[in-house]
């Protein structure tokens, strides 16, 4: 794996990011944390726009176990071939996907969406205001906002770090500057869950996965040994940020 994102988000990687995260994934948790990150959220009928939706499995699960649809925007025009490609064909007319225009703007008129949520990509987007006032413009009336993302503590300050795993840049927000930018950006009822015990989990879990004798073998032309090791490693640092309290996970909603 490359050291900057166009170079790790590249099609040619989808076996890699399965083998870690499982069929349509590039997150922690597989499909059972996709279902707490809803829980007690109201979907039925819904428009829901997914922030980052990677390789497609998130909106394709939602599309194919709720009554939704699900809208999906991304940096990558591969990811929206290959999220499209693989759409089962029960979903098809419950999901498209789209890359943001040449100006960074969400490609979709105002008004349209009644959800927006993001799991686990956010803390990869520096400018979160900008996005935020985008996601508003696209929100109806009372729209709502939910997703998870990693955090700064509390007593702490905005942080931008290199992630070892990745060599992608990092930026924290701490639970006061998101209230800001949301804020700002006109959301109300602004919650913040704290769910770092469970995304400890999650971690340790991969990492269990990334040492079982049987992934080595199963996928032993995919993760080598030496970026399994990587992987083990980065997994160590993750935890110790997370047992230390310098990295927190939170889900937050919010609505207009």
């Amino acid at each position: 794996m490359a050291s900057n994102s166009d170079e790790i988000y590249r099609l040619e990687h989808v076996p890699i990011f399965e083998a870690m995260y499982g069929k349509g994934l590039i997150s922690l948790g597989g499909y059972p944390a996709v279902e707490r990150m809803f829980t007690d959220v109201d979907l039925h009928r819904k428009h829901l726009l997914d922030i980052g939706f990677g390789i497609g499995g998130i909106a394709h699960y939602l599309a194919s176990t709720f009554d939704v649809q699900v809208t999906g925007v991304e940096i990558h025009p591969w990811m929206v071939d290959y999220a499209t490609d693989s759409t089962l064909e029960s979903a098809k007319e419950r999901v498209r996907f789209l890359t943001y225009d040449e100006q960074g703007h969400i490609p979709l008129p105002p008004e349209c969406i009644d959800l927006a949520y993001s799991k686990g990509v956010l803390t990869n987007v520096e400018d979160k205001r900008s996005l935020f006032q985008e996601v508003v413009r696209v929100l109806q009336p009372h729209g709502e906002l939910c997703l998870i993302d990693w955090l700064a503590p509390a007593d702490g300050v905005p942080t931008t770090e290199l992630l070892f795993s990745t060599g992608e840049l990092s930026h924290k927000e701490t639970a006061a500057s998101y209230r800001e930018i949301l804020a700002g950006c006109g959301f109300q009822q602004i919650e913040f869950q704290d769910v770092t015990p469970e995304y400890l989990t999650y971690v340790n879990e991969l990492t269990d996965v990334l040492s079982a004798p049987e992934h080595i073998e199963r996928y032993s032309d995919i993760l080598s040994s030496e970026f399994r090791n990587h992987l083990l490693a980065s997994n160590a640092k993750i935890v110790n940020a997370i047992e230390s309290g310098e990295q927190l996970s939170c889900r937050i909603r919010a609505a207009l």
